[in-house]
């Protein structure tokens, strides 16, 4: 008997960390229908759980191909019979608000990079009520995040956490005792700590910087040339953390500028678990607070900190000091939590 279908709505190429392990768990459940946008699909790792992968060619800021995202959304919205529709952040909600209020009882809206947060415009404010109203469960990453959402959807919002795959292929850390090895992974960029770590290697040659992921700026893909700096490229997250757990620590920066970063809530706090990798936070984000109270990890007093020659020390200094504590092995992973996400679409 065939399972019932998914559709799921996002404008990820398929490579994302956070989208692979919800594609993994929801296909135990459901055949899913995949519609993402992307240049191509190399680095689409969630494409072997899907039913059918489509992949609108192109970027997710450009008019044409947003257009043809559009139509080819509603060509499998009409010849699909569909049992329920993953629908990542709130802009993808608003765009196809008409066609979803008619399937509003199938709709689970997934928020870990919510529009609301980032900006300050009280028009665009003024529509999450409307937005919100529409699904039938808002999955967001954690506890903090729920307090976030109005009052209103409480009753239908679920925290299901960034946590990672339990992780054993730990390796012996690359760097000499005197020299330093920083992950920087994920979304890179100048507000996620490009500057710092432009800062570090131009401070000590005994610095070395991989990076891991997705370059969104100029200055970074600079960073990304610098003899002192090893690009890997996009990676699946077993391979990720195989490279984290070989570096000293992990960078998890996040300039405060807006909600949505001083609220944010990185999967690589929980990487850092399952890596035995401290990670570098800045001290304006919430959860640098969990970071601090369970030796985590190095916690900057400020994202725009300037003593780079006292960090840098610091670094060096306590880059064997932490300990991580065995049960958070077992609590801090995808397996311990995934049954939320299917809970949520039932």
């Amino acid at each position: 008997m065939p399972l019932p279908k998914l559709l799921y709505l996002c404008i990820n190429d398929g490579s994302d960390t956070r989208i692979n392990k919800e594609i993994k768990t929801l296909a135990t459940s459901f055949d899913i229908v995949y519609l993402g946008i992307g240049r191509d699909d190399s680095k689409a790792f969630a494409k072997p759980y899907c039913r059918s992968f489509h992949l609108v060619q192109g970027h997710h800021k450009s008019p044409s191909t947003l257009f043809r995202y559009f139509f080819t959304f509603i060509k499998l919205y009409f010849s699909n019979r569909l049992a329920s529709i993953h629908v990542i952040n709130e802009q993808l909600l608003l765009i196809f608000f008409p066609f979803l209020w008619w399937s509003r009882s199938k709709v689970v809206a997934d928020i870990f990079d919510s529009i609301f947060l980032r900006t300050n415009k009280a028009w665009v404010r003024s529509l999450q009520s409307i937005i919100y109203s529409l699904p039938k469960a808002i999955i967001v990453t954690d506890d903090n995040r729920k307090t976030l959402v109005p009052q209103a959807f409480h009753n239908k919002t679920w925290v299901v956490e960034n946590f990672p795959y339990a992780f054993a292929d730990v390796q012996s850390k690359a760097a000499p005792d005197t020299e330093l090895l920083i992950l920087y992974s994920g979304s890179l960029g100048v507000t996620r700590g490009t500057n710092l770590l432009n800062d570090l290697i131009h401070y000590s040659p005994t610095i070395k910087i991989w990076m891991v992921g997705w370059v969104y700026d100029e200055p970074t893909r600079q960073l990304s040339q610098h003899p002192q700096v090893t690009f890997w490229g996009v990676k699946t997250q077993q391979e990720t953390m195989q490279l984290a757990s070989a570096c000293d620590y992990i960078l998890s920066l996040y300039e405060p500028i807006n909600d949505n970063n001083l609220n944010a809530s990185p999967n690589k706090i929980y990487d850092a678990i399952q890596a035995r990798t401290p990670v570098i936070i800045n001290a304006e984000i919430k959860i640098a607070d969990f970071v601090a109270q369970n030796h985590l990890g190095y916690v900057m007093e400020s994202y725009y900190a300037k003593q780079v020659a006292e960090i840098a020390n610091d670094l060096l200094r306590l880059k064997n000091q932490f300990v991580f504590t065995p049960s958070f092995l077992h609590t801090y992973t995808w397996e311990a939590i995934e049954h939320k996400l299917l809970q949520a679409h039932h």
